[in-house]
């Protein structure tokens, strides 16, 4: 069996495909009561009739996907054990090459020297993703409260 190369370019559901993705999204949202994926025996059928249960790894996956393309956004998958390039690391932070270059020279992300080129795990790219998410929420949090306390304080002055 050959492994297709999986590449990071996107992609992008056309407009004859949207409302089956739509669909799709809809669907796979679907839980049990409890929360149970499992329940919804979701399967692939073959062309010989033969199926298979979908993995919850698969499944997880396919449902992001259906999420992100129903909303018109595009994805890319990549494998969890490659190395990034500085450019594709921005292309994934959304991000300048410079912001990388940054970050990586401030230790932000670690990295490992390829010859002349810098590669990034994207396990550790990801680590820094998830942890510079946790941050904005919580600076967004913390701006939700300061505002709604001047809003209290606005209405103590103005009544």
């Amino acid at each position: 069996m050959t492994v297709p190369k999986i590449l990071l370019d996107p992609i992008l559901p056309i407009e004859a495909e949207r409302k089956a993705i739509e669909l799709l999204d809809k669907m796979l949202s679907l839980k049990t009561e409890n929360g149970d994926v499992e329940a919804l025996k979701l399967q692939i059928v073959g062309i010989g009739g033969e199926s298979i249960a979908l993995p919850e790894s698969l499944y997880q996956l396919l449902h992001q996907a259906a999420h992100l393309m129903a909303a018109d956004r595009a994805v890319s998958l990549v494998p969890i054990e490659q190395n990034l390039t500085i450019e594709e690391a921005a292309i994934l932070l959304n991000v300048s090459q410079g912001f990388v270059i940054k970050l990586l020279s401030e230790g932000e992300i670690k990295y490992v020297n390829a010859g002349f080129d810098r590669r990034i795990d994207l396990a550790d790219l990801m680590a820094y993703k998830k942890q510079r998410t946790v941050k904005r929420r919580e600076i967004l949090r913390e701006l939700a409260e300061l505002s709604q306390e001047e809003e209290l304080n606005e209405n103590r002055v103005c009544s």
